[in-house]
């Protein structure tokens, strides 16, 4: 299958290395806002030699497109007749830019379009009791480290650095949060798409002496509740959890497996 991959940051990097080592795709282009990072990795790469293309060109030549870039790229991507009329696949890792483009989503027929569960556990059961739920919410913690530069904490000059003891900087609901810490957030934006559920509770937690990014979910309906709680250790970006990068390699490992476990 001919992969493009939009978005040549660590998570980017990490799958066409993944996709380089595999004989069940080859890449064929890749695509970021800095051409010296395509550059670069295309350097790492020992069995493919993918060409630098413009997202509409990446998109019309690939069987299978990997966004791995910023949520700002997904309106672009969706908006690219390609995506249906040739019955492509995408896999998006920044669901949060879905958020702002629901109505684009909306209008997708033929593409085939793969969230991973990511950062979080328990995606199956949300999405079974979809239509079930009656409340909804979303306890995220992370370092200092990994919050810092979210347009939230700029915009309301939270010094992250100076904080002594755990504390919540964010209680909302899902469009303010995907709008104040888009590259962190990522997991609130699933949960929605997974939940159909519009009122989830987010709270952001900043804890100076955490080294983990964990995620506490609670649903409650007539199914009964649903508790789950995932600590996850940051990847070499601190922003981004090693396991989200897991995720979107069992992606593609799934594809080419007969036996789906899970939904």
């Amino acid at each position: 299958m001919k992969a493009g991959i939009i978005g040549c940051g660590f998570i980017g990097s990490e799958l066409a290395q993944f996709i380089d080592s595999s004989d069940d795709f080859k890449l064929i282009a890749l695509n970021d806002i800095d051409k010296n990072k395509t550059d670069e990795l295309k350097k790492q790469l020992k069995n493919n030699n993918p060409e630098f293309m413009e997202i509409d060109e990446l998109i019309g030549c690939s069987e299978f497109i990997i966004e791995s870039a910023k949520k700002d790229a997904i309106k672009k991507i969706l908006e690219n007749e390609n995506l249906d009329k040739k019955n492509k696949k995408l896999l998006i890792m920044s669901t949060g830019g879905l958020i702002d483009n629901l109505d684009l989503l909306k209008k997708i027929k033929n593409c085939e379009i793969i969230l991973p569960s990511g950062a979080i556990c328990g995606l199956d059961a949300i999405k079974s009791a979809s239509g079930k739920i009656t409340s909804l919410a979303l306890r995220t913690t992370k370092s200092a480290k990994g919050l810092e530069g979210a347009p939230f904490i700029i915009k309301n000059n939270i010094n992250l650095s100076g904080l002594k003891e755990k504390t919540i900087i964010f209680e909302g609901g899902l469009k303010d949060a995907v709008e104040g810490f888009p590259q962190n957030i990522n997991v609130a934006a699933t949960l929605f798409l997974a939940s159909q559920f519009d009122d989830i509770k987010i709270k952001i937690i900043a804890d100076p002496d955490t080294k983990f990014n964990t995620h506490e979910i609670e649903a409650v309906g007539d199914f009964g509740i649903i508790k789950t709680t995932t600590q996850n250790l940051p990847s070499r970006n601190p922003k981004t959890s090693y396991l989200a990068l897991l995720s979107a390699i069992n992606v593609l490992k799934e594809m080419k497996n007969k036996v789906k476990v899970g939904n």
